[in-house]
């Protein structure tokens, strides 16, 4: 995803001029060949985060397209408040690009996990919270908000994820359906796919069929009542912390609560993570592995 965004910019940066690229001294291999073709649309101010996003609503409100990449942690959480009031305050059309959702740099630590910057963005007014979960919905994520007027972050892991969908015919404005089932429904986005075919295996044979849907855009817009009111099982599951992720943006928002009931959060418990081990182990750890949530979806199916 994150080769596929930067394969867009660079397309973009062909044609609009506007268009200015400020890498907080990352993804230098990603863009060594835009700063080569791109001199003048392209700056790396180091590590200077707060600066960078001051530097960016600046050149918004002159008149350009400015983009910050950098790792997940250091595009939202870092500069919150530099992000907070020059560029969500002043509701300035900058996109924030953070690579590494999740546990994406595991086992680096704390550091470098972006496991609360879904919360951090949902307290931010105007900002747009995008979270693709392949190659697909990232390149129409960005494409959204380069064509938004609004400030956007998107967040992806790194590269190398698979293509889940089959054309492009999709509306990241609301869940999107990847496999049709009566018995609940699993809402997933991001990294977190990658969990959705062994766990499909599983449950099926316990007879269990589950609709999937990803949530490419982390917003109030979707018309939840709407897709929840067919499933008696609802369930989330990300690698996000449990209380602040898209869970909660969900039982927050839809207001009514024989739904709100019915849904089951799965996510990672709200503590600060001091196991060292790849991302798998982590996922493991915290029960948000497909094998871990099967067994509690089954539990919650039958128990019903």
């Amino acid at each position: 995803m994150r080769n596929t965004i930067a394969n867009e910019i660079i397309k973009k940066a062909q044609k609009d001029k506007n268009l200015f690229l400020i890498a907080g001294d990352a993804g230098l291999r990603v863009w060594d060949e835009y700063k080569v073709d791109f001199p003048n649309q392209y700056l790396n101010p180091g590590v200077n985060e707060q600066c960078d996003i001051g530097l960016a609503a600046g050149m918004a409100l002159r008149g350009h397209k400015p983009i910050f990449y950098n790792i997940a942690p250091f595009v939202i959480m870092r500069p919150y408040e530099q992000v907070r009031n020059d560029i969500c305050y002043q509701n300035l059309p900058v996109i924030l690009i953070g690579t590494g959702s999740g546990l994406t740099y595991a086992p680096a630590g704390m550091t470098h996990y972006a496991i609360e910057d879904i919360a951090l963005g949902l307290t931010m007014p105007n900002l747009d919270i995008f979270s693709p979960a392949d190659p697909i919905e990232a390149k129409k994520c960005f494409e959204y908000a380069y064509n938004s007027s609004k400030p956007s972050y998107i967040r992806v892991p790194k590269a190398g994820e698979e293509t889940i969908h089959k054309n492009e015919d999709i509306d990241i404005t609301q869940p999107i359906i990847i496999k049709e089932g009566k018995d609940g429904i699993l809402f997933v986005h991001s990294s977190m796919i990658d969990e959705i075919s062994t766990l499909d295996d599983l449950l099926q044979k316990n007879n269990i069929n589950l609709t999937f849907a990803t949530v490419p855009m982390i917003t109030t817009k979707y018309k939840f009542e709407k897709i929840l009111n067919d499933f008696n099982h609802i369930f989330t599951l990300e690698e996000h912390y449990e209380n602040g992720g898209f869970g909660s943006l969900l039982t927050n928002y839809i207001n009514n609560s024989d739904l709100c009931k019915k849904i089951i959060k799965f996510g990672i418990k709200n503590e600060y993570i001091h196991k060292i081990g790849n991302r798998d182990y982590l996922r493991k750890y915290y029960e948000i592995d497909a094998t871990s949530v099967y067994k509690k979806i089954i539990k919650r199916i039958k128990k019903c």
